[in-house]
């Protein structure tokens, strides 16, 4: 327990250990907000009872409610054949970025954007390809219209909901959809504009990841086995035809867990023996299928063959896969998929693919099962770049009755006559009960990893006001406030929620901002409701780092991103987009 007259300093350094970890990347940071609240707990921060209290609280009920509802459209709804039939007749960047931006941001103002993103990635890429149209020029843009296009409404992103959590929590006037629609569609559409009109001159041609592997083929891995009786057996590598193949070559043998690297002409084949090839994907593939007696090694036990779906993806920024080995993340169980090959720009790999340790970035070559696409649909660890399921086929009327239910149960809570939770309830139970989900699908996309990051983002909420550290905070940055111009407090506020933002989460960014804000609102000068609606829009303003939203992390493997691309757009998106909102504040709230 930390004395009273240390809780200040003590909740002061806790904050800027939890940021500095952050910020490193090293930890996942459902972790660091854990033991951020435990920290605060033990010295006496807040109580137990407190980091329990925010499993109750509506807000996060409220978002965990429309994950699963997400999860459960996105799995019976063509969202990409709709956008298809949208931009079949575009041809070009600046007229693709506008459809796209428009229709993108329409859906993520409803839907949480990540998965809005994750259904478009795949159509993106591929229509970037079929126009001869750098995929980098175009999947920033989607990132950034999800983001956007979540400020809309009040349930379009995590940051809205959590502010309004902790505005429950201290017994303040909530936010409703009516503070945000406005500033929010003009936000977006001002972005969308200066993407249209701005994107193709600040968007730079990158090598895209495939063409890289393509010219790197040698660095694929593909991992093939002599089977029981194969003509092989007895064979050296010379008399067997596999030291001369075109364009593939066999890096390893592995025979009783042990390797002969290189391997030389006159070694001879054993039955079991694992054969490692190198070489350009489908030649690899050919080579493999057509050499009788050798046959790609999934597992003896696998109902997965060749004939099985072959996708390709990437292992993505935060992947629960990242420095494990093929073998410890229990893939084949995990996805009802076996990798089959692994791709690493720039390192050269070898071993057995079930004792390869992946890392962010790796290119993935998969036999994908029945169940690949439910169970990807689960997680944010892999990124599917050439491959995309159709969504499961439903009957019509199951269709309708759940647009008309969900219909009805939005227009009622637009009306008041039904609160947002409860609305989401009921869609959520009509989705049970016509069979678009299942209470075993929704307790898969029960993310404890969210639960713990939003759950511990309210304690900490609660930490850095009940010791007073808001209002040290406040009366050392905000110095003299009461004899600033209202103007002059917006901006500050929005732009030190903005680098708090671009370092960290958004959760993270408005759960430290908030009790700042909210000294600041006793202070008066400013209204509470302006001073709240900067601290969310700020906190959204996701777009000078990569980092600063998930969205960007996916885009930036499969757009093959530096640091560099995002601060050359994000950071004049993020001027327009701050100027838009200021400018809007100034307005409606009398502030000139």
């Amino acid at each position: 327990m930390i004395p009273e007259s240390y809780q200040i300093l003590f909740v002061i350094l806790v904050i800027v250990g939890m940021i500095g970890v952050l910020v490193t990347d090293k930890v996942k940071a459902s972790w660091v907000f854990l033991m951020t609240a435990v920290l605060l707990m033990l010295g006496g921060s807040i109580q137990f009872q407190d980091l329990l209290s925010g499993l109750s609280n509506p807000s996060i009920a409220t978002i965990i409610t429309l994950i699963i509802i997400t999860a459960g459209i996105n799995d019976h709804f063509n969202f990409a054949g709709f956008f298809e039939k949208l931009f079949g007749s575009t041809g070009n960047q600046r007229s693709f970025i506008l459809r796209m931006g428009v229709s993108v941001s329409a859906v993520s103002s409803i839907m949480n954007n990540t998965p809005v993103v994750a259904m478009m990635m795949p159509y993106v890429y591929q229509w970037g390809r079929k126009h001869n149209i750098n995929p980098s020029r175009l999947l920033i843009p989607l990132s950034y219209s999800a983001i956007v296009g979540g400020v809309i409404t009040l349930i379009g992103t995590s940051t809205n909901l959590v502010l309004n959590g902790l505005l429950s929590e201290n017994n303040q006037t909530q936010l409703t959809f009516s503070d945000f629609f406005i500033p929010g569609l003009l936000v977006t559409l001002g972005c969308l504009l200066f993407m249209f009109i701005a994107g193709p001159w600040l968007l730079r041609d990158n090598k895209e990841i495939l063409k890289a592997l393509e010219e790197k083929a040698r660095e694929y891995l593909v991992e093939s086995r002599i089977v029981n009786g194969s003509e092989l057996i007895g064979k050296t590598i010379q008399d067997a035809g596999l030291r001369s193949l075109t364009s593939v070559f066999i890096t390893e043998i592995i025979r009783d867990n042990r390797r002969i690297s290189p391997v030389k002409p006159t070694e001879f084949l054993n039955e079991g023996d694992i054969l490692l090839f190198a070489g350009e994907t489908a030649t690899t593939l050919n080579v493999i299928n057509s050499i009788k007696g050798l046959e790609l090694k999934i597992s003896h036990t696998d109902t997965l063959n060749a004939e099985n779906d072959i996708v390709e993806a990437i292992v993505t920024q935060n992947s629960s896969l990242d420095h494990k080995s093929v073998k410890e993340s229990g893939f084949r169980e995990r996805y009802d998929a076996a990798i089959i090959g692994i791709h690493r720009l720039g390192e050269q790999i070898s071993g057995k693919i079930g004792s390869v340790e992946l890392r962010t970035g790796d290119l993935l070559l998969i036999i994908a099962g029945d169940d690949f696409k439910e169970k990807i649909s689960r997680t944010n660890d892999l990124l599917i770049i050439n491959t995309i399921a159709r969504p499961e086929k439903m009957a019509k009327w199951k269709l309708w009755t759940f647009v008309s239910i969900s219909l009805v149960s939005v227009a009622f809570i637009a009306v008041g006559l039904l609160g947002l939770l409860s609305g989401l309830f009921i869609i959520l139970f009509s989705q049970l009960l016509l069979g678009l989900t299942s209470m075993e699908k929704v307790k898969q996309n029960i993310s404890l990893d969210l639960l713990a990051i939003l759950v511990s983002a309210l304690a900490l909420g609660d930490a850095l006001i009940n010791s007073g550290t808001a209002d040290f905070i406040t009366a050392s940055l905000f110095a003299n406030a009461e004899s600033w111009s209202p103007m002059v407090i917006l901006g500050a506020v929005f732009f030190t929620t903005f680098l708090l933002t671009s370092m960290i989460t958004n959760v993270a960014a408005i759960s430290i901002i908030f009790p700042i804000v909210y000294s600041l609102a006793s202070i008066g000068g400013v209204p509470a409701t302006a001073l709240y609606l900067t601290a969310a829009f700020a906190a959204s303003c996701c777009f000078a780092t990569p980092f600063a939203y998930q969205t960007n992390l996916m885009v930036m493997e499969a757009g093959n991103y530096s640091f560099s691309d995002f601060v050359r757009i994000g950071l004049p998106l993020s001027f327009v987009y701050a100027a838009i909102f200021l400018t809007f504040a100034a307005f409606k709230f009398s502030l000139l």
